[in-house]
């Protein structure tokens, strides 16, 4: 995969989730929430403690369609740690990869690590005409991070 990582928040900013989806052109693939620990308006009505809890308990985490994802992120306030893929099909999504942060199946990996970073992966071809990664690139790139990571 492709990837990108670049600040989740500074003086001046804070990076949500939807913030990111823009930059992700509309698309049928089966999207999953895997780690959630955030701040706003869970899913379902759920309390936040109970949608974490859901999230952690589920193999293959809570799947959505893209416009579910794009209305879940509209109404989290804060994402402090957040892992979400997408895949063709919910076939891609193996527990057992997916528990070992094993992605080569999915097709789109966006995670928010302890409000610090973002990092954004994307198969190369995913989209026909569209590259993810260099769009999101091109829109934080003045959050960017140096090679190798965060910096403390």
């Amino acid at each position: 995969m492709d990837t990108t990582e670049f600040r989740l928040q500074g003086p001046d900013h804070y990076v949500r989730l939807a913030d990111v989806l823009p930059l992700i052109p509309d698309n049928d693939w089966v999207w999953s929430i895997l780690e959630v620990d955030g701040v706003g308006v869970m899913p379902q009505g759920m309390s936040v403690d109970a949608f974490e809890d859901l999230v952690r308990s589920s193999p293959t985490g809570f799947i959505l369609s893209w416009s579910e994802l794009k209305a879940f992120a509209a109404d989290l306030e804060q994402n402090h740690w957040l892992t979400v893929v997408a895949a063709r099909s919910a076939d891609d999504l193996v527990a057992a990869e997916l528990r070992v942060d094993d992605f080569s199946r999915c097709l789109v990996m966006l995670e928010a690590f302890d409000s610090g970073s973002w990092t954004v992966a994307a198969r190369p071809g995913t989209t026909a005409a569209y590259d993810i990664v260099e769009a999101v690139r091109g829109r934080f790139a003045t959050g960017a991070l140096p090679p190798g990571g965060p910096v403390g």
